[in-house]
Protein backbone atom coordinates (compact mmCIF):
# COMPACT_ATOMS: atom_id res chain seq x y z
CA UNK A 1 0.00 0.00 0.00
CA UNK A 2 2.82 2.58 1.16
CA UNK A 3 4.62 1.66 -2.35
CA UNK A 4 1.84 2.30 -4.29
CA UNK A 5 1.32 5.50 -2.42
CA UNK A 6 4.51 6.95 -2.88
CA UNK A 7 4.06 5.66 -6.98
CA UNK A 8 1.00 7.61 -7.37
CA UNK A 9 2.46 10.84 -5.93
CA UNK A 10 5.47 10.15 -8.61
CA UNK A 11 2.77 9.50 -11.25
CA UNK A 12 1.24 13.08 -9.68
CA UNK A 13 4.05 14.89 -9.76
CA UNK A 14 5.63 13.36 -13.55
CA UNK A 15 2.25 14.80 -14.95
CA UNK A 16 2.65 18.60 -13.45
CA UNK A 17 5.83 18.76 -14.28
CA UNK A 18 5.21 17.67 -17.83
CA UNK A 19 2.16 20.18 -17.98
CA UNK A 20 4.21 22.51 -16.66
CA UNK A 21 6.76 21.86 -19.99
CA UNK A 22 4.52 21.58 -22.09
CA UNK A 23 2.43 24.60 -21.91
CA UNK A 24 6.07 26.52 -21.67
CA UNK A 25 6.94 25.29 -24.74
CA UNK A 26 3.99 25.58 -26.75
CA UNK A 27 3.99 29.16 -25.58
CA UNK A 28 7.37 29.45 -26.37
CA UNK A 29 7.29 28.06 -29.84
CA UNK A 30 4.29 30.24 -30.44
CA UNK A 31 5.94 33.22 -30.11
CA UNK A 32 9.23 32.45 -31.54
CA UNK A 33 9.04 29.86 -34.64
CA UNK A 34 5.43 31.61 -35.87
CA UNK A 35 6.16 34.37 -38.01
CA UNK A 36 3.19 34.96 -39.28
CA UNK A 37 0.85 37.81 -37.39
CA UNK A 38 -2.25 36.28 -37.60
CA UNK A 39 -1.75 32.77 -37.13
CA UNK A 40 0.63 33.44 -34.30
CA UNK A 41 -2.16 35.37 -32.93
CA UNK A 42 -4.60 32.93 -32.94
CA UNK A 43 -2.18 29.91 -31.75
CA UNK A 44 -1.41 32.50 -28.98
CA UNK A 45 -5.25 32.74 -28.07
CA UNK A 46 -5.52 28.87 -28.28
CA UNK A 47 -3.40 29.06 -24.94
CA UNK A 48 -6.56 29.85 -22.91
CA UNK A 49 -8.51 26.73 -23.78
CA UNK A 50 -5.67 24.36 -24.07
CA UNK A 51 -4.42 25.68 -20.62
CA UNK A 52 -8.13 25.44 -19.33
CA UNK A 53 -8.84 21.78 -19.77
CA UNK A 54 -4.84 20.80 -19.33
CA UNK A 55 -4.46 22.11 -16.08
CA UNK A 56 -7.57 19.90 -14.68
CA UNK A 57 -5.15 17.18 -14.91
CA UNK A 58 -3.92 18.34 -12.05
CA UNK A 59 -7.03 19.26 -10.12
CA UNK A 60 -6.84 23.07 -10.66
CA UNK A 61 -10.72 24.08 -11.91
CA UNK A 62 -9.43 25.47 -15.23
CA UNK A 63 -7.70 29.29 -15.78
CA UNK A 64 -9.79 30.06 -12.37
CA UNK A 65 -7.33 27.92 -10.64
CA UNK A 66 -4.41 29.96 -11.94
CA UNK A 67 -5.40 32.75 -10.92
CA UNK A 68 -7.46 34.52 -13.74
CA UNK A 69 -10.52 35.53 -12.64
CA UNK A 70 -12.29 39.21 -13.15
CA UNK A 71 -12.94 41.31 -10.57
CA UNK A 72 -12.82 45.10 -9.46
CA UNK A 73 -10.40 44.11 -6.98
CA UNK A 74 -8.00 42.85 -9.21
CA UNK A 75 -8.72 45.86 -11.91
CA UNK A 76 -7.56 48.53 -8.54
CA UNK A 77 -4.19 45.81 -8.57
CA UNK A 78 -3.82 45.80 -12.16
CA UNK A 79 -3.98 49.39 -12.68
CA UNK A 80 -1.98 50.49 -9.43
CA UNK A 81 1.18 48.26 -10.91
CA UNK A 82 0.52 48.85 -14.26
CA UNK A 83 1.68 52.44 -13.09
CA UNK A 84 4.53 51.01 -10.89
CA UNK A 85 6.26 48.77 -13.65
CA UNK A 86 5.31 51.88 -16.52
CA UNK A 87 6.78 54.36 -14.70
CA UNK A 88 10.07 53.04 -13.17
CA UNK A 89 10.92 51.53 -16.47
CA UNK A 90 10.06 55.29 -18.31
CA UNK A 91 12.68 56.70 -15.74
CA UNK A 92 15.02 53.84 -16.55
CA UNK A 93 15.34 54.55 -20.48
CA UNK A 94 14.76 58.75 -20.11
CA UNK A 95 18.62 57.80 -17.76
CA UNK A 96 19.67 55.32 -20.73
CA UNK A 97 18.84 58.81 -23.34
CA UNK A 98 20.63 61.21 -20.81
CA UNK A 99 23.74 58.74 -20.76
CA UNK A 100 23.59 57.72 -24.10
CA UNK A 101 22.42 54.44 -25.08
CA UNK A 102 20.35 56.17 -27.91
CA UNK A 103 19.21 58.76 -29.49
CA UNK A 104 15.95 59.75 -30.34
CA UNK A 105 15.29 60.86 -33.62
CA UNK A 106 11.98 60.82 -33.98
CA UNK A 107 8.19 59.99 -33.02
CA UNK A 108 5.71 57.83 -35.13
CA UNK A 109 2.48 59.44 -36.25
CA UNK A 110 -1.04 58.54 -37.82
CA UNK A 111 -1.69 54.71 -38.84
CA UNK A 112 2.01 54.08 -38.73
CA UNK A 113 2.13 55.05 -34.35
CA UNK A 114 -1.21 53.41 -34.63
CA UNK A 115 -0.17 50.08 -35.81
CA UNK A 116 2.62 49.82 -33.20
CA UNK A 117 0.32 51.15 -30.47
CA UNK A 118 -1.81 48.21 -30.95
CA UNK A 119 1.10 45.61 -31.85
CA UNK A 120 2.44 46.82 -28.37
CA UNK A 121 -0.45 46.63 -26.28
CA UNK A 122 -1.93 43.44 -27.84
CA UNK A 123 1.06 41.78 -27.83
CA UNK A 124 2.58 42.71 -24.58
CA UNK A 125 -0.90 42.21 -22.48
CA UNK A 126 -1.17 38.34 -23.59
CA UNK A 127 2.62 37.58 -23.54
CA UNK A 128 2.58 39.02 -20.08
CA UNK A 129 -0.15 37.54 -19.08
CA UNK A 130 0.26 33.93 -20.33
CA UNK A 131 3.76 33.74 -18.80
CA UNK A 132 2.34 35.04 -15.60
CA UNK A 133 -0.13 32.13 -15.54
CA UNK A 134 2.78 29.71 -16.48
CA UNK A 135 5.62 30.71 -14.07
CA UNK A 136 3.32 32.33 -11.48
CA UNK A 137 -0.11 31.33 -11.79
CA UNK A 138 0.46 27.49 -12.59
CA UNK A 139 3.61 26.85 -10.36
CA UNK A 140 1.77 28.84 -6.91
CA UNK A 141 -1.61 27.10 -7.15
CA UNK A 142 0.12 23.45 -8.25
CA UNK A 143 2.39 23.61 -5.80
CA UNK A 144 0.60 25.13 -3.22
CA UNK A 145 -0.72 22.39 -1.25
CA UNK A 146 2.65 20.29 -1.19
CA UNK A 147 5.04 22.86 -0.05
CA UNK A 148 5.32 25.52 2.47
CA UNK A 149 4.54 29.04 0.76
CA UNK A 150 8.15 30.51 0.83
CA UNK A 151 9.66 27.18 -0.75
CA UNK A 152 6.95 27.74 -3.44
CA UNK A 153 7.62 31.87 -3.90
CA UNK A 154 11.09 30.58 -4.72
CA UNK A 155 10.30 27.71 -6.86
CA UNK A 156 8.11 30.08 -8.93
CA UNK A 157 11.14 32.47 -8.84
CA UNK A 158 14.00 30.48 -10.24
CA UNK A 159 11.29 29.03 -12.73
CA UNK A 160 10.93 32.97 -14.15
CA UNK A 161 14.46 33.66 -13.58
CA UNK A 162 15.65 30.55 -15.96
CA UNK A 163 12.67 30.96 -18.40
CA UNK A 164 13.44 34.85 -18.63
CA UNK A 165 17.38 34.30 -18.86
CA UNK A 166 16.95 31.61 -21.32
CA UNK A 167 14.94 33.65 -23.68
CA UNK A 168 16.67 36.91 -23.57
CA UNK A 169 20.21 37.54 -23.07
CA UNK A 170 22.26 34.21 -21.31
CA UNK A 171 24.65 36.91 -18.91
CA UNK A 172 25.01 36.64 -15.47
CA UNK A 173 24.19 40.02 -15.15
CA UNK A 174 20.47 39.22 -16.90
CA UNK A 175 20.00 36.02 -15.38
CA UNK A 176 20.57 38.54 -11.20
CA UNK A 177 18.11 40.91 -13.22
CA UNK A 178 15.63 38.41 -13.43
CA UNK A 179 15.82 36.92 -10.05
CA UNK A 180 15.02 40.25 -9.07
CA UNK A 181 12.26 41.01 -11.42
CA UNK A 182 10.61 37.62 -10.46
CA UNK A 183 10.80 38.28 -6.75
CA UNK A 184 8.40 41.58 -7.68
CA UNK A 185 6.09 39.85 -9.49
CA UNK A 186 6.11 37.21 -7.30
CA UNK A 187 6.08 38.95 -4.37
CA UNK A 188 2.78 40.90 -5.48
CA UNK A 189 0.86 38.01 -6.73
CA UNK A 190 1.65 36.22 -2.59
CA UNK A 191 0.41 39.55 -0.78
CA UNK A 192 -2.50 40.21 -2.42
CA UNK A 193 -3.97 36.91 -4.14
CA UNK A 194 -4.51 38.27 -7.32
CA UNK A 195 -2.29 37.38 -10.56
CA UNK A 196 -3.46 40.82 -11.78
CA UNK A 197 -1.24 42.40 -9.59
CA UNK A 198 1.98 40.62 -11.01
CA UNK A 199 0.74 40.95 -14.31
CA UNK A 200 0.12 44.57 -14.24
CA UNK A 201 3.92 45.62 -13.63
CA UNK A 202 4.96 42.99 -15.98
CA UNK A 203 3.00 44.92 -18.73
CA UNK A 204 4.23 48.41 -17.55
CA UNK A 205 7.51 47.73 -17.95
CA UNK A 206 6.80 45.75 -21.25
CA UNK A 207 4.65 48.92 -22.67
CA UNK A 208 7.32 51.27 -21.58
CA UNK A 209 10.39 48.66 -23.55
CA UNK A 210 7.38 48.70 -26.40
CA UNK A 211 7.60 52.79 -26.89
CA UNK A 212 11.00 52.45 -27.74
CA UNK A 213 12.49 49.21 -29.59
CA UNK A 214 8.71 48.00 -30.47
CA UNK A 215 7.48 44.24 -30.25
CA UNK A 216 10.71 43.35 -32.45
CA UNK A 217 13.22 44.93 -29.95
CA UNK A 218 15.44 46.55 -32.69
CA UNK A 219 16.11 50.36 -32.50
CA UNK A 220 14.02 52.66 -34.11
CA UNK A 221 10.87 50.19 -34.39
CA UNK A 222 8.84 51.90 -31.24
CA UNK A 223 6.39 54.54 -31.15
CA UNK A 224 9.42 56.76 -30.69
CA UNK A 225 12.28 55.99 -33.16
CA UNK A 226 15.92 55.67 -31.54
CA UNK A 227 19.11 55.02 -33.16
CA UNK A 228 21.98 52.99 -31.40
CA UNK A 229 24.34 54.72 -29.59
CA UNK A 230 27.04 54.16 -26.64
CA UNK A 231 27.28 53.57 -22.85
CA UNK A 232 29.75 51.47 -20.38
CA UNK A 233 28.56 47.90 -20.04
CA UNK A 234 29.13 48.17 -16.33
CA UNK A 235 27.00 51.56 -16.59
CA UNK A 236 24.20 49.77 -18.51
CA UNK A 237 24.45 47.08 -16.01
CA UNK A 238 24.20 49.15 -12.81
CA UNK A 239 21.34 51.13 -14.38
CA UNK A 240 18.86 48.26 -15.25
CA UNK A 241 19.40 46.02 -11.98
CA UNK A 242 19.04 49.50 -10.17
CA UNK A 243 15.68 49.71 -11.85
CA UNK A 244 14.54 46.11 -10.89
CA UNK A 245 15.81 46.88 -7.30
CA UNK A 246 13.59 49.84 -7.01
CA UNK A 247 10.09 48.41 -8.61
CA UNK A 248 10.65 45.65 -5.63
CA UNK A 249 11.10 48.52 -3.61
CA UNK A 250 7.74 50.00 -4.24
CA UNK A 251 5.85 46.83 -4.75
CA UNK A 252 7.01 45.74 -0.78
CA UNK A 253 6.13 49.00 -0.03
CA UNK A 254 2.42 49.07 -1.65
CA UNK A 255 1.52 45.21 -0.89
CA UNK A 256 2.72 45.27 2.20
CA UNK A 257 -0.21 45.16 4.14
CA UNK A 258 -1.51 41.68 3.59
CA UNK A 259 -5.16 41.10 2.82
CA UNK A 260 -7.15 38.87 5.49
CA UNK A 261 -6.15 36.11 3.92
CA UNK A 262 -2.50 35.60 1.61
CA UNK A 263 -0.32 32.82 1.04
CA UNK A 264 2.23 33.67 3.09
CA UNK A 265 -0.18 33.17 5.98
CA UNK A 266 -1.94 30.13 4.51
CA UNK A 267 -1.06 27.27 2.37
CA UNK A 268 -2.78 28.17 -0.44
CA UNK A 269 -3.57 31.07 -2.73
CA UNK A 270 -6.98 32.30 -2.48
CA UNK A 271 -8.72 32.47 -5.39
CA UNK A 272 -10.27 35.99 -6.09
CA UNK A 273 -14.09 36.08 -5.91
CA UNK A 274 -15.86 38.06 -8.78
Amino acid sequence: MEEKGIGDAMKKISIGISLFLLLNLYFNVTTHFISNTIIQLICILLFFPIADYSVKLVGLPGLKGLGLVRSKKGLQFFLISFLIGFSCWTVMYAVYWNLGKFEITGVKTGLDALWIGSQVIAGFLLGSLINDLITRGYIINWLSEKLKPLAVGCISVLIYAIDDFWNGEPTIVNFVFSLILGVSFTYAFLKTGSLWANTGIHFGLNVSYGMIYGLSGNYGAGLITTSKGDIHPLTNHIVVLSAAVVIFIIVYFVYRNPRSQTMIEVRSVPVEKS
